[in-house]
């Protein structure tokens, strides 16, 4: 089977909780083979220059979320994070920032690319959830004491999870500490808020300078497609148009920048409405879940003890919690998709996350729980699960890891038996999933913690992401 017949046969045989979230109702292009056009077809504007049609589309959106300027990104979140990474590059130098533990790992390749130094936020996990908790605003208070020449902090937010940190809070102790300080959000998740009351402030909305947004999660356009926001309080627009220009495609797909205006346009008109609606189709199905027995669901009793660090939470999203059961996320979705055909947005170790998209039905909902009902029949564990608890850091780098992408490989770093790496500095970084963060970090020192952290992932089934897939062994660099 080819990539066609797969798209064409297969993805529409599964019950998809899970990205894209798509506006089936948004206005579409009718011949995707026949219409693919290039820049060469200038007449009505150019998506590089910014001209017409695209300038155009633009404004629209700048407008609709709160923003000064807009930007169509068609190289997913990640491009969006190179775009504003290297606008820090360029107006900075050789910037320090601050960011939440749980980062896209783009964000800190474009700190390595661009030679941006970054310290960490003080950081929280929540175990039962498989959940990066946000930073309280005193936090990031201490953390800008503590790094009084940051030049921006950026937080992501809301979390994979869907919780939100208190951000106009943030904002306001960014401002008040220095009010030229860049407060960035990637806000990858959050392109659905703006359209309902009951869910998170926007960042726009909450007073932050630049915003993220992957429009494909949950803002109703096609798989790779998103926004940059921002305000020019303290942002320069040619700069970030030239920062824009300088890693954007040059061929950039228009039936992609076309679903960004389509949806743009569809949720302008009927966004609360359609936000409305999957939020229900959330609510049905955390209803239904909980009926059945030992199943626990993420919500404002499981979250109360972090009461102080988050505002609100995304109920479009629903986390089940597998802590009474003797089954990992990681088993579960496996059998979710190979059994029932149902796909969820994310598995971890003690939990999966399910998101209501546009494009899911109200009568998917009960197909889901009985398979989630009949996967768990005789998995309940009288005994209480051990869970697993990442080793967080606050500390700073031995050597900052832009130095170390920059350094030649061959001549400083070496290959060490993993379990012969404590105390030694990591010339990779190994990513674990959970928490979806790096645990051994570039030019941070290797930690016994974190050592026997990624054994006990890799022993439990979690996914970890190293040049060595078989973790006999760690890149490090070579003693000075």
């Amino acid at each position: 089977m080819d990539l066609v017949d797969l798209l064409n046969n297969e993805v529409g045989k599964y019950i998809r909780w899970c990205t894209p979230s798509v506006l089936q109702e948004a206005k579409k292009v009718t011949d995707i083979y026949g219409s693919d056009v290039s820049a060469s077809f200038s007449l009505h504007g150019n998506p590089i220059e910014i001209t017409g049609i695209f300038e155009e589309a633009m404004e629209r959106a700048a407008k609709l979320y709160n923003a000064d300027r807009t930007l169509f990104s068609v190289n997913g979140s990640t491009g969006s994070v190179y775009v504003v990474m290297r606008y820090l590059s360029l107006m900075y130098g050789n910037p320090l920032i601050l960011v939440t533990r749980n980062i896209h790992i783009s964000v800190q390749n474009a700190c390595e690319d661009f030679g941006i130094r970054f310290r960490f936020i003080k950081s929280y996990y929540d175990p039962e959830i498989d959940s990066l908790i946000p930073p309280t605003p005193d936090d990031v208070k201490e953390a800008l004491e503590r790094n009084p020449e940051a030049t921006a902090v950026l937080l992501s937010n809301p979390t994979y999870e869907g919780l939100s940190c208190r951000l106009r809070d943030i904002v306001r102790v960014v401002n008040n500490f220095d009010s030229s300080i860049i407060v960035i959000v990637d806000e990858a998740w959050g392109a659905h808020f703006k359209f309902s009351e009951k869910l998170p402030e926007t960042a726009m909305d909450a007073g932050a300078d630049v915003s993220i947004q992957s429009t494909h999660k949950q803002g109703g356009s096609l798989q790779q497609t998103g926004m940059i926001h921002w305000k020019e309080r303290v942002i320069d627009s040619d700069l970030m148009l030239d920062a824009y220009r300088g890693y954007a495609t040059t061929s950039p797909s228009y039936h992609l920048l076309a679903s960004l205006d389509a949806a743009r346009s569809h949720l302008e008109r009927r966004g609360r409405e359609e936000v409305e609606r999957i939020i229900r189709i959330s609510e049905i199905f955390r209803e239904k879940l909980r009926g059945i027995r030992g199943l626990r669901i993420m919500d404002d009793e499981m979250l109360e003890k972090w009461k102080d660090h988050i505002s609100g939470m995304d109920l479009t999203k629903t986390q089940i919690v597998l802590t009474n059961f003797d089954i990992t996320g990681f088993q579960l979705d496996n059998m979710l998709q190979a059994n029932y055909r149902i796909v969820p947005e994310k598995a971890d170790y003690n939990s999966i996350l399910f998101l209501a998209t546009f494009q899911l039905k109200e009568e998917s909902v009960e197909p889901t729980v009985n398979a989630i009902e009949d996967s768990l029949k005789d998995r309940h564990s009288m005994n209480r699960k051990s869970l697993l608890l990442p080793p967080l850091r606050c500390d700073s780098p031995k050597i900052e890891p832009y130095l170390v992408r920059r350094m030649p490989k061959k001549l400083v770093s070496r290959r060490v038996p993993l379990d012969l790496a404590q105390g030694l500095v990591s010339a990779e970084n190994i990513v674990s999933y959970p928490p979806g963060i790096p645990i051994l970090i570039k030019g941070f020192l290797i930690r016994k913690e974190d050592i026997d952290y990624i054994r006990e992932v890799k022993r439990a089934g979690g996914i970890i992401i190293a040049k060595d897939m078989s973790l006999r062994e760690v890149e490090v660099l070579r003693p000075p």
